[in-house]
């Protein structure tokens, strides 16, 4: 703006319009070269000039910037104040006067005033010279803290803020202070509260115990004594505190653990479920192939070797499962006395006669709830290792008791009554890192060749998915205990003795196999055949649906559970809705598949071998299959 245009009227009722709200302003002015007033938020007097102002003198010598005066008394207003200049200059850089707003350094002190707790304080608004500015209680206009003052001296250390204590040099009392550095500006906010009223509460202690040490010395004693138990609480509640801390950090490392091990278990699980399908196919030929080599003892040989090969393939991808927690379980009550004591000779056996075998399983102990051939493979494995931890010679203890766990129990169990089955050696130990990546599955410490680092993962993920957990302590040179916690099963009242052998009434039938695996599909066809079935062929549930609705007689249906648009269970949901007395088995290697209601399918666990599927077949049928004149369906 030009000279004229700020001289204007319009411009002095702008800054009057404009000062009218702000509580904080007591006048806005703008000058020129000389000093003297052009424009203001209220009348002046023209023949006076400010050109002797601090804050005017700082802008002419060269722009200051936002400039705080100290405090002054207002020509224009004669009320106390403090200015905020900025410089105005010419387009080629000259003084050209300054636009500056009056503050009022009795706003602040209300404000510290109405802000401030109750009781005796001290607050200021200084410049970084130590001039003060505005206070509560209020200060005298030309008020200035000196370098000496404690409060100018930690500013020169901390210049961004800091908390201090110390005697106050305006009125000699002694405070605890706070400051901050306002903004951008050469200006500082301090509060101080009076140390009495920080001290008061320890005053008041301070005499009742003075007027208590008083009375006797049995009374002095008894205060000490106090204090002293309250020392205690303080420590003890600080390793309350810790403890807390620690069972947190333990707590939160466990889920850590948890969630890698779901991860790891979820892929174990797809691998072995795809293996399983690969094995189905491979035993499945293997078998059939047996029954046609009647005189190449060669043949044999070299068949049984594959045969074995295949099974342990089977045992192995049985012990992924398990690791994953999707292994196909029966469980049932289960005496843990009786087991044992039933695999006592297999274990003398497996463990040599260097292993002493100790067993201490208290009478009346309640029966487990859980697969007694899965636990009986844990135990065995378990015994194995700490073999493997004692080459020497040493001692295996097997022994278990009860107990009820709480909510809160530390092993992430539900709480419940559980039977805790423990195998112990005294054998070399573990050190805290081969301790705690133990269970991993593939992870061992022994020679190649030697195990497939599964045996502890297998028993782990047995635990947990008849709802339990596997526990280890271990410590170099200490020997390792492995706790298998499983829940209570009910009392067993007795046991009936099913012939396994016993080989089915053959019945002929006339089946039809779903299976989206063409591979899977041919040796399931082949085995079928050689039963004397006749199969007739479905690559998808949908095809299986199309069949049937023709009208074509089946006697069973055989399918898998994992095929692409409709699975198994869906499959057999649809045909027990059309045709609710025909006979459905569910061939698959998947053991956690979702509930169906009322649905009740037979199960084949696969990879299964030409006796399992016939043992599988007349269970379910039984004498329902005669034979039928049928001309079989091929790939549809």
């Amino acid at each position: 703006m030009s000279r004229d245009e700020i001289a204007a009227p319009e411009t002095s009722a702008f800054l009057q319009r404009l000062k009218a709200p702000l509580e904080q302003a007591v006048s806005i002015w703008i000058t020129d070269a000389k000093g003297r007033v052009r424009a203001g938020s209220q009348p002046w007097d023209p023949n006076v000039t400010i050109d002797e102002r601090e804050w005017f003198q700082a802008q002419r010598g060269r722009d200051a910037g936002t400039y705080i005066s100290a405090p002054f008394q207002g020509k224009a207003t004669g009320k106390p104040s403090f200015a905020v200049s900025r410089r105005r200059s010419t387009p080629d850089g000259h003084f050209d006067g300054i636009i500056h707003v009056a503050l009022s350094p009795e706003y602040f002190t209300r404000f510290f005033q109405e802000a401030a707790p109750p009781g005796p304080h001290a607050a200021v608004l200084i410049r970084q010279d130590g001039s003060i500015l505005a206070g509560s209680p209020a200060q005298a206009a030309s008020s200035r803290l000196g370098p000496d003052n404690i409060l100018m001296r930690s500013i020169a250390i901390q210049p961004d803020g800091g908390v201090l204590s110390g005697i106050s040099s305006i009125d000699q009392r002694e405070r605890y202070f706070a400051y901050r550095h306002v903004g951008a500006y050469p200006v500082y906010v301090a509060f101080g509260i009076d140390a009495a009223v920080v001290l008061r509460h320890w005053y008041r202690n301070l005499a009742v115990y003075g007027a208590v040490a008083g009375l006797s010395a049995l009374v002095l004693w008894l205060v000490s004594w106090l204090a002293l138990r309250r020392a205690q609480a303080e420590q003890e509640a600080l390793i309350q505190l810790r403890h807390a801390s620690e069972q947190r950090h333990a707590t939160e490392q466990r889920l850590l653990q948890a969630q890698k091990m779901e991860s790891i278990g979820q892929l174990t699980g797809g691998i072995a479920h795809d293996f399983n399908n690969l094995l189905a196919v491979i035993l499945g030929n293997l078998d059939l192939l047996r029954k046609r080599i009647k005189d190449d003892d060669r043949a044999k040989r070299l068949l049984e070797g594959a045969l074995q090969g295949a099974e342990r393939g089977a045992a192995l991808t049985q012990r992924l499962l398990a690791f994953s927690r999707r292994q196909d379980l029966t469980p049932q009550a289960v005496d843990v006395a009786q087991l044992v004591a039933g695999m006592t000779d297999l274990l003398a056996r497996a463990l040599g006669p260097s292993i002493e075998i100790v067993t201490q399983l208290p009478t009346g102990l309640p029966p487990v709830k859980v697969d007694p051939n899965q636990l009986e493979m844990a135990l065995l494995n378990l015994a194995v290792n700490a073999r493997d931890a004692m080459p020497a010679s040493g001692r295996i203890t097997i022994s278990a008791h009860q107990d009820d766990l709480a909510e809160g129990n530390g092993r992430g169990l539900q709480p419940g009554a559980y039977v805790c089955v423990s195998v112990s050696d005294t054998g070399m130990g573990m050190d805290a890192a081969t301790l705690a990546r133990a269970i991993e599955p593939f992870f061992t410490t022994k020679g190649v060749g030697k195990g497939t680092g599964l045996g502890l993962s297998m028993i782990h993920g047995l635990a947990v998915q008849s709802g339990g957990t596997l526990t280890l302590r271990s410590g170099t040179g200490k020997g390792t205990t492995a706790e298998i916690w499983l829940p209570q099963g009910e009392v067993v009242r007795g046991s009936g003795v099913r012939d396994e052998q016993a080989r089915p009434e053959h019945r002929t039938c006339t089946v039809l196999l779903v299976e989206d695996d063409p591979l899977v599909m041919t040796g399931t066809t082949a085995m079928l055949e050689d039963l004397g079935h006749t199969v007739v062929e479905a690559s998808s549930a949908e095809a299986a649906l199309r069949i049937l609705r023709q009208g074509m007689s089946i006697d069973l249906i055989i399918t898998d559970h994992a095929m692409p648009g409709m699975t198994g269970l869906e499959l057999a949901e649809r045909i027990r809705a059309e045709w609710p007395t025909l006979p459905i088995l569910l061939a698959t290697g998947h053991a956690e598949l979702p509930e169906r209601a009322g649905l009740g399918v037979p199960r084949l666990a696969k990879p299964f071998r030409s006796a399992d599927l016939e043992h599988a077949i007349a269970s379910i049928v039984g004498s329902a299959c005669e034979p039928v004149n049928i001309v079989p369906f091929r790939k549809l």
